[in-house]
């Protein structure tokens, strides 16, 4: 995070679910943010010290929506988050988020301490065009780590959403990617199998990125692939400017009823923000 700090005008930081709730502290440099991100690493001593109350987490997001210190548009909001929030209904905060073009990205432990509801944690970054990533342990890490990584390709290009049950194939149609024609340089995908903590219906998920011509072929599982952490795979792939690409994903649950499948792409040249899915 810090080392793509630069790429923005403004960062930010805070922890949540203290004792004491804590001020965002903003920043215009990323010295700054490095000295913040290392005086305020996660510090159990400071928690609620039990597993029934729920996260503050909304509390603190409402603080940066009224923020006069950093502009909204176009912000991208990392959450790596363990207490799940009580709230079952934050459609005003979506609401918010959606009218700035917030893009909300959340990594949730699927072992909770404490709190009761992911589903909401799920829904904000659904309907804001982020994903949510549910995993534990090193995987929540590393789903983290890559989730983050966006922020040296901050352009979405890609944003859609697949209900699909049982077994089958769908493809995302013929795209160009915002990269220049004669640029050859690296886009980002992540793609999410289900809308909750990763269990037995799911079975599989395989997935080809290549060019119309054929001279790019990018498949997951493979060897060089960035295996699937928790519920969410990402990578970086290689893209010529002057080509077309297809993304083709096959899967396999072992029930009928509806998983949701998430397809970003993001790369590091502007592209306007794409639509969002309907909310209401």
């Amino acid at each position: 995070m810090v080392h793509f700090a630069d790429l923005y005008a403004t960062t930010a930081n805070v922890r949540f679910d203290t004792k004491q709730e804590e001020e965002i502290e903003y920043h215009t440099d990323k010295s700054s943010l490095n000295v913040s991100l290392y005086s305020h690493q996660p510090d159990s001593s400071l928690g609620y010290g039990d597993n029934t109350t729920g996260s503050n987490l909304y509390s603190v997001l409402k603080k940066f929506l009224n923020n006069k210190k950093a502009s909204l548009c176009g912000a991208q909001v990392f959450i790596a988050v363990q207490r799940y929030p009580d709230e079952s209904d934050v459609s005003d905060i979506i609401n918010q988020l959606r009218s700035h073009h917030v893009i909300v990205n959340i990594a949730v432990d699927s072992i909770p301490s404490g709190g009761s509801n992911s589903a909401t944690l799920y829904e904000m970054s659904h309907e804001t065009n982020g994903y949510c990533a549910f995993a534990t342990g090193i995987d929540l890490h590393k789903a983290f780590d890559w989730m983050t990584a966006i922020l040296e390709h901050p352009y979405q290009f890609i944003a859609q959403n697949f209900v699909v049950s049982g077994s089958g194939r769908f493809e995302i149609p013929v795209f160009k990617t915002p990269i220049p024609v004669g640029i050859k340089n690296y886009a980002r995908f992540a793609i999410t199998v289900q809308n909750h903590t990763l269990d037995n219906s799911f079975v599989s998920m395989n997935h080809t990125i290549e060019s119309t011509d054929g001279s790019y072929v990018d498949t997951f599982p493979s060897e060089d692939a960035v295996p699937l952490f928790g519920t969410a795979q990402s990578h970086w792939f290689s893209v010529n400017g002057s080509l077309f690409y297809k993304w083709t994903i096959d899967y396999q649950y072992n029930t009928d009823a509806p998983q949701i499948i998430e397809c970003r792409m993001n790369s590091p040249y502007y592209h306007d923000f794409v639509p969002l899915p309907d909310f209401k």
